[in-house]
């Protein structure tokens, strides 16, 4: 409909265009301007539009050069810019080295240098290829190099993307690698949702997570099968057989879900989760835990287990805070603490001291008042 209502519209403003006297027009010769009619209609420096049954217009093509297909089905652009509407307002613009006009006006190809901008959310989208259908509020885009989403929040790079320019909702396949703005935040999966007015990320498959510092050093690396990320409240929550990995203090966790502020380097997770320190063989288990790996401390409740295994020592109790710097722990409620090379088999209400070292001190209550100090062999 678009080609064939606006084709003499169209032919009017190339015809003013090109009577302009101060206005260098391109030299077309009888011959030529013939073959070039036989091929399709020809213009130079035209403007296209598509409007919908109400009148109202939904975008809008300025071109240097558009050639029309003999049936006026389809139509050829060079050096292209355009903008989308909705409401009678600009939502979208566009520019592309090459384009294609084509099912009248549902189906708009660019190439070369595209360059797509919603004025609503700020952000930006550049790739190779992108084929937009206005009437049904979507844009494909790929490339060679892949496509780019740029935002004051977040940039994102993947081989596909489908951006729904009624809902601002953009879906991203293949590679891709997102990076979030101060803080620095790395994120690698095959399918990214982003909700761009909500400034959320929703990751499905495997994802891989890296957290850097001010300089550029990485402190935190997390695999998980699902994750939502608020960049807003810079907070990510994260399920499905989540590992986690702190370089500095070194510690890695296992768990099914977590809430992790990453700015702050503090998590919570209110699921079975397990705690190792790799450099002493020491685990600690529990069915809560918050971190708040800025300070080193590591608070956990219910459930509790906790054991070294090089020296072959076990306790159990309902709290307990664990110490990363210096490795103590500090637990009350219900402890009970085993172990082997000299054997014990203590109860009280609460203990503190090292597992690594057998220098751990428990204490009973009122009915029991004796305090027990366990020192290890070498003590």
């Amino acid at each position: 409909m678009l080609l064939k209502k606006s084709i003499s519209t169209i032919l009017l403003c190339f015809l003013l265009i090109s009577c302009q006297g101060n206005n260098k027009t391109e030299d077309v010769g009888d011959t030529d301007f013939k073959r070039e009619i036989e091929q399709g209609l020809v213009l130079y420096n035209a403007i296209l539009e598509q409007s919908n049954a109400k009148g109202q217009i939904l975008w809008r093509l300025s071109t240097k050069k558009a050639i029309y297909t003999q049936d006026k089905e389809s139509a050829i652009l060079d050096d292209l810019t355009g903008n989308l509407f909705e409401n009678g307002k600009i939502i979208l613009k566009v520019s592309a080295k090459k384009g294609e006009v084509k099912n009248e006006g549902k189906e708009i190809y660019l190439s070369g240098d595209i360059i797509a901008f919603d004025i609503r959310n700020k952000a930006e989208f550049k790739g190779d290829m992108l084929l937009w259908k206005p009437e049904e509020n979507v844009m494909l885009m790929e490339g060679n190099q892949g496509i780019t989403a740029n935002h004051t929040k977040l940039v994102v790079k993947a081989k596909q993307a489908k951006y729904n320019t009624k809902t601002q909702l953009l879906e991203l396949d293949k590679d891709i690698l997102a990076t979030t703005k101060n803080p620095s935040l790395l994120l690698k999966t095959q399918h990214l949702y982003w909700q761009i007015p909500e400034n959320k990320i929703i990751g499905n498959t495997l994802l891989d997570m890296v957290r850097y510092d001010d300089k550029k050093l990485v402190t935190d690396k997390l695999k998980s099968n699902q994750a939502e990320i608020d960049l807003d409240l810079n907070v990510a929550t994260i399920n499905g057989e989540i590992e986690y990995q702190s370089l500095e203090p070194p510690l890695q966790v296992a768990t099914n879900r977590i809430t992790w502020y990453y700015v702050d380097r503090k998590m919570r997770s209110n699921d079975p989760t397990k705690l190792v320190q790799a450099k002493d063989n020491m685990t600690l288990t529990a069915n809560n835990v918050d971190f708040n790996l800025g300070e080193n401390q590591v608070y956990l409740q219910g459930g509790i287990y906790g054991q070294a295994e090089k020296n072959e020592v076990e306790i159990y109790a309902d709290n307990l805070v664990w110490n990363l710097d210096n490795q103590q722990i500090n637990a009350d409620g219900n402890v009970f603490y085993k172990q082997i090379n000299p054997d014990f088999n203590l109860r009280g209400i609460s203990a503190i001291g090292k597992l690594q070292d057998k220098n751990i001190t428990v204490k009973g209550n009122q009915d029991n008042p004796v305090t027990t100090i366990i020192y290890s062999n070498e003590s």
